[in-house]
């Protein structure tokens, strides 16, 4: 055979921040990109480069060298220079869905501007892939996808068509043998040869097609002998037809007909690590992520959509936000696989986006505040998710006693005091010139920030004068206090002593639950004095003893190990949960690997149990268990084989909260970690044995089985990775729990439990033999911070159901639990041109994943969970929407009006018209 093609794409792997901070890294890749543009430009031989299909690295560059722009444009239009589709390239399990898509659309945005962003689906270095990439990659007009990592054993060739749950399909390119496969080629024509010999019978029958070689590999400079020794090599021999190449141009060439299928994710650690631990290793970092995604496309982005004006829109800060929350989800940052220094960086960003959220989220609501016909005051609710919910809420309200709320329609709500404040506030005896350290807190109608109402000024018997503030309540007129400080000054200057107090008016702090608010929609309350009157039907919630209640569960606490027993009213009961268990952790930020010789403690040494709340809003107990766990694992860099035998007294508080109306308990638990290597768990036994999970990931719900494919690189553990809840049912009758940031998970027990990380601690960022991976995953480096030594707090919620995870509503449960209900006051200045009570926005028959702005109208992304194709209504103001269908890059593809028909999992893209 003659003249079989060997494509060879330069480029290199940027990892943008790692082992090293994310400055260092920058400066290696201005020193690349200084020696790649001139050798681009001057020799044509070297014809193509592949700057890793994320276009970030053209920003961190031009940041540096401004003046290089013109030519990467021109590089880049003429197809010398392959840039995006992605920002960054991300972990795709680790952030959200809608992460992903921010992804894919700025990095495709970006690319249009220096010509184009490469129309491939590049994806080499993830830790898996979800099963939902097929179709994102088809929205975004992409056909292709090259993968390395999670490709099972069962495709057997390097191509196979790869298909999404809706049957959306791309052509997947594998890596065989890793994006590194062409790294190091040989400045000599006759060993080149001999390389692409060497790679065929390694191959063997698995190539379909031609050769690809892919000269690169982490952070590697470009080859400048690359072009002229291909030259050299097609002059020497005929065997081989080497040509330098890129992805676009090389893949549309390659075969199509008789490629295998595999539907959904890529998780397969059977030829290449896929890395499962990074999903429990740094636990506070999962945590702040899930906040501020949530702060970003759960509250902020939604309401400033549906409740500010559209010239208002906050196009710049959720600009930035979005691109803080990108940037993050690069595969080593999200994954917090990296030196303590980067993870520390990783942590200020996701801060940084959090805190926009919130302040967007604030402006949003406020601006509906001052729309609403309400009276000045009343407490406006809004409930920013897609579903239709109830949950509690904060406000003071003054006076002391008894309160309760009252909805638009006059129905009652309980509330329950939290706290009752008033009474003396600031007292101190001044004498002469000393008054005025006083003075300076006395501003306009404020002391020391707080406005006040009254004052008076009299001299007491004991010729001291008294001086009293009464701070103001809502709604009191104030008082200057500027006729008061000059006579404080004249005594004062006077030598006289003065005994200045404060008192603020009396006041409570109430928890009540807001009752059902509809999706997208909002109400208004009233505070108003004394117990909830007789005869309503309201939903309570009550705690004593060992015991909790609401209107859905009984929950009942064992003293003696710590764990709790569930029964749902419609008769499912499940003992024993919560137990946790700690055991040893040989492993690093990449992967867990339990000790030779481990030391396993589930039980505790006691057990006090005391009620923190008794409603009837909220109700909650917490459960304060003692264990002895071991101080550390010992071990070094190489491997942990043992735990050692000094012991420690370790305090475990979970808090277990019911509130009316939900159907899952509330879990809390915080610990002072003092312990190294290890790693806690929460167990629980499920109600019937399972045949797998169900987990919820990027725009789905994925079964898993009870095992995981694995290979000679690494054990093939069967913990998985859920985003927001995992469900394990056998179909009638099932458990599932609902969690912030906690991603990994494992059935055991041959399917009769499930167990949830709360904690892995571990000392290095890769060690070189850890127990189920034989080889290092990165750099042996000390990394103090994965230990998580300190206060730790995990929430989360167990929710036993009859039937299956769609019968148990578990999208709504896991916005109940994770997304809070917004309020502020009705403005005193109020349009009043929308009703006390309203929505902005309904969706039925889907899931939303976005409401947004673009530069065209509102844009609702929708996909459907539902079992069979059917149709997703959606609602605008209480009228049918229309508008346009269109692709992720905002192009139009067919109109629509009130409805449209989706097939299951299908993911659409709808921009409204105004």
């Amino acid at each position: 055979m003659a003249n079989r093609t060997v494509a060879i794409v330069p480029h290199t792997h940027w990892d943008r921040e790692w082992y090293s901070p994310f400055q260092d890294f920058r400066m290696r890749l201005v020193k690349l990109l200084d020696t790649l543009l001139p050798m681009l430009e001057s020799d044509l031989s070297y014809a193509r480069f592949l700057l890793d299909g994320q276009t970030i690295v053209l920003d961190d560059y031009l940041e540096i060298r401004p003046e290089a722009e013109a030519a990467l444009s021109r590089l880049a239009a003429s197809g010398r220079l392959a840039v995006g589709p992605w920002m960054v390239l991300m972990d795709e399990f680790m952030v959200s869905g809608e992460t992903l898509v921010r992804d894919l659309q700025l990095g495709m945005a970006r690319g249009a501007a220096f010509g184009g962003a490469m129309q491939v689906g590049y994806l080499p270095d993830m830790f898996g892939h979800v099963a939902q990439m097929p179709q994102l990659l088809r929205l975004a007009g992409l056909e292709h996808a090259v993968v390395w990592r999670g490709v099972p054993l069962a495709i057997t060739q390097t191509a196979f068509w790869w298909e999404a749950p809706d049957g959306s399909r791309v052509r997947a390119e594998y890596l065989y043998g890793s994006y590194s496969n062409g790294r190091d080629m040989p400045d000599d024509a006759k060993r080149l040869v001999g390389r692409a010999r060497d790679y065929e019978a390694e191959l063997g029958s698995v190539r379909i097609g031609d050769l690809l070689l892919m000269n690169g590999t982490d952070h590697q400079m470009p080859q400048p002998w690359l072009g002229r020794v291909v030259a050299e090599a097609n002059q020497i021999q005929d065997e081989y037809e080497f040509v330098v190449t890129s992805l676009p141009e090389y893949l549309p060439t390659q075969p199509v007909e008789g490629l295998a299928t595999w539907r959904g994710e890529l998780r397969s650690g059977a030829r290449a690590n896929v890395l499962m631990g990074v999903a429990s290793n740094r636990v506070d970092i999962h945590r702040v992520c899930a906040t501020a995604e949530r702060s970003i496309e759960k509250r902020a982005e939604p309401l400033s959509a549906l409740f500010r004006a559209a010239d208002a829109y906050p196009h710049a800060l959720l600009g930035l936000a979005w691109r803080l929350l990108v940037a993050n989800s690069a595969h080593d940052s999200s994954c917090a696989c990296s030196s303590d220094e980067v993870v520390d960086q990783v942590a200020v960003r996701y801060a940084e986006a959090r805190q926009l959220g919130d302040g967007l989220t604030r402006d949003a609501i406020n601006d509906l505040a001052v729309c609403v016909d309400a009276p000045a005051g009343a407490t406006l609710v809004v409930n920013p998710t897609s579903h239709a919910r109830g949950g509690l809420l904060e406000i003071s309200m003054p006076g002391h006693g008894p309160a309760h709320v009252v909805t638009t329609d006059e129905r009652a709500l309980p509330a329950q005091v939290l706290e009752e404040r008033g009474g003396l506030a600031f007292s101190d005896i001044i004498i002469g010139g000393k008054v005025r350290w006083v003075l300076d807190l006395m501003r306009g109608v404020e002391f020391a920030g707080n406005n006040v109402a009254e004052t008076t000024l009299e001299r007491a018997d004991d010729g001291i004068w008294d001086v009293g503030l009464h701070f103001a309540a809502p709604g009191q007129t104030l008082t200057d206090l500027g006729d008061l400080r000059e006579e404080m000054l004249r005594i004062g200057e006077a030598g006289d002593t003065l005994r200045v107090k404060a008192y603020r008016p009396p006041s409570r702090r109430l928890l009540f639950d807001a009752g059902r608010v509809d999706a997208f929609g909002w109400t208004t309350l009233r505070a108003v004095e004394g117990e909830t009157p007789d005869g309503y039907d309201v939903s309570r919630a009550s705690a004593s003893g060992t015991e909790l209640h609401n209107e859905h569960l009984d929950v009942a606490i064992d003293t003696t190990t710590g764990t709790y027993r569930v029964t749902t009213r419609d008769g499912v009961s499940v003992s024993g949960l919560g137990r946790l268990v700690d055991g040893g952790d040989g492993g690093d930020t990449y992967n867990y690997s339990p000790p030779e010789a481990d030391v396993e403690v589930s039980e505790p040494d006691s057990v006090t149990v005391s009620v923190l709340e008794t409603g009837p809003v909220r109700a909650r107990i917490a459960i304060d268990a003692v264990y002895t766990w071991p101080r550390n694992a010992a071990g070094d860099e190489r491997s942990c084989t043992t735990r050692s035998e000094e012991r420690v007294p370790v305090e475990v508080r979970t808090t277990l909260e019911l509130r009316p109306g939900e159907r899952f308990v509330r879990v809390r638990t915080e610990l002072d970690n003092q312990c190294d290597d290890h790693r806690l768990r929460a167990h629980f036994p499920l109600p019937a044995p399972v045949r797998g999970s169900d987990a919820e990931c990027a725009f789905a719900v994925v079964q898993r089985g009870l095992t995981a494919e694995g290979g000679e690189l690494e054990f093939g553990l069967p913990t998985f990775v859920s985003r927001r809840f995992v469900d394990a049912s056998d179909g009638a009758i099932g458990l599932a729990v609902l969690h912030d940031g906690l991603l990994e998970y494992e059935v055991g027990g041959e399917g009769t439990e499930l167990a949830l990380t709360l904690l892995r601690a571990t000392g290095y960022l890769s060690r070189s033999e850890p127990s189920l991976r034989p080889n290092p995953a990165g750099p042996l480096l000390p990394v103090l911070g994965a230990q998580m030594r300190g206060p730790n707090v995990c929430e989360y919620a167990v929710l036993p159901h009859r039937g299956d995870w769609r019968t148990a509503d578990l999208y709504a449960e896991a916005d109940t639990f994770l997304v809070p209900l917004e309020r502020t006051r009705v403005s005193p200045v109020s349009a009043r041109s929308l009703p006390g009570r309203g929505t902005a926005l309904e969706i039925d028959g889907a899931e939303v994943s976005a409401v947004a702005r673009d530069a065209g109208g509102l844009v609702v992304r929708l996909f459907r969970t539902a079992t069979g194709t059917g149709d997703a209504t959606v609602t605008q103001a209480g009228l049918p929407a229309r508008g346009w269908v269109i692709d992720l890059r905002g192009a139009p593809i067919a109109s629509f009006e009130g409805s449209v028909t989706l097939r299951p999992w299908e993911i659409v893209s709808l921009r409204l018209s105004s």
